[in-house]
């Protein structure tokens, strides 16, 4: 039977070596182990939609659901993909959310999104938005997408179906502009603005909304970095991502 009065000063020189060698292991596998979780959590956050929109201007282009299955993720890592793409919702007769033109499930393409780092404009279509809206948080895509409803009453099932994820809600007017802060209340919003309204009005959406989304207006009249220099806008969507970026690059 070991003396109880054994204390550590009086055990062998190898054993106490032995033991603080295991704390000074276990101490550094912990403190690899919060450094990879701090890293993979800024990394999470420096991906969504907020911190991209920090960085500089989001230009969405349209896409489809065809290119962006788990096994074929090639769309989306060209260097020529836009940040965001919009996508279009649809439902199956079996309740299962796709993305058309196509017949891809909407979990596949989220999972293949956050992979890419790919940011999503959802047009929710005929689809439940609280269906759409749990297939968001279990591919823990909810900091990057937005939802975009066909009507009012699709902006308030969306806006309902999840306190966090953004939607869009078009603005076409100064009480338009009122109206959509007062439905929005304290959850987060983008603010759709038509390319052809007043450089007041995308002021005015600025002060409340979270985002600012417009279209490329693709007039001669206005270049493309004059239309930007006057006008507060964080998502540009476009039916040419290529061009419009080149025009600004041309321009600037």
């Amino acid at each position: 039977m070991s003396d109880p009065e054994l204390t550590s000063e009086t055990q062998p020189p190898k054993r106490r070596r032995f033991k603080c060698c295991v704390g000074k292991a276990a101490f550094a596998l912990g403190v690899c182990l919060l450094a990879g979780t701090g890293l993979a959590l800024h990394k999470s956050r420096a991906d969504g939609l907020m911190a991209r929109i920090h960085h500089g201007l989001v230009v969405c282009a349209p896409g489809t659901g065809l290119s962006m299955t788990p096994n074929s993720t090639g769309l989306l890592h060209t260097a020529a993909t836009p940040a965001m793409l919009r996508l279009q919702l649809a439902t199956q007769n079996d309740g299962r959310v796709i993305v058309v033109p196509g017949s891809n499930q909407l979990s596949e393409v989220l999972a293949s999104s956050r992979r890419a780092r790919t940011l999503l404009m959802l047009d929710l279509n005929d689809t439940d938005p609280v269906a759409v809206a749990k297939l968001i948080r279990k591919a823990r895509m909810r900091d990057r997408v937005v939802l975009v409803a066909p009507d009012h009453e699709g902006i308030e099932a969306a806006l309902q179906a999840d306190s966090a994820m953004m939607v869009a809600i078009p603005i076409r007017s100064t009480r338009d502009a009122y109206l959509a802060h007062r439905m929005a209340g304290h959850h987060p919003y983008a603010a759709y603005v038509a390319p052809n309204a007043t450089p007041a009005l995308f002021a005015l959406v600025h002060r409340d909304a979270e985002a600012i989304i417009t279209e490329n207006p693709n007039t001669p009249a206005l270049s493309t970095t004059k239309f930007l220099a006057e006008r507060p806008v964080d998502i540009v969507v476009t039916q040419q991502p290529t061009q419009f970026t080149q025009t600004l690059k041309h321009d600037s």
